[in-house]
């Protein structure tokens, strides 16, 4: 496995050389819109391709994708907690001060 996401990150290869790299990178795609769809995101633009995480180049989501999707999950778990009773709800504010990031 490890070999063949070395090649699915690596930007030398290309979709048109390496059928199997292109239907792995359009599965991820399908995955992760299916995934954000099911969880009512589906508009968050995810962009897909060779960005740079952790001081790698990764074939993933990209960077503004990546800051969405965790504050939508920091806004659910804390809407779940609020349900739960453990947590008050976000203020806005709150919710807010992650857009610098």
């Amino acid at each position: 496995m490890t070999d063949l996401y070395n090649l699915i990150n690596d930007p030398a290869t290309i979709d048109s050389a390496d059928r199997d790299v292109a239907a792995i990178r359009a599965i991820h795609v399908e995955l992760d819109e299916a995934v954000m769809g099911a969880c009512g995101w589906g508009s968050v633009s995810l962009d897909h391709g060779f960005h740079t995480y952790r001081r790698m180049q990764r074939w993933t989501v990209s960077p503004n994708a990546r800051v969405e999707i965790l504050d939508l999950l920091l806004a659910e778990n804390h809407r779940r907690a609020a349900a739960q009773g453990e947590a008050p709800p976000p203020t806005e504010d709150e919710l807010d001060e992650g857009d610098d990031e």
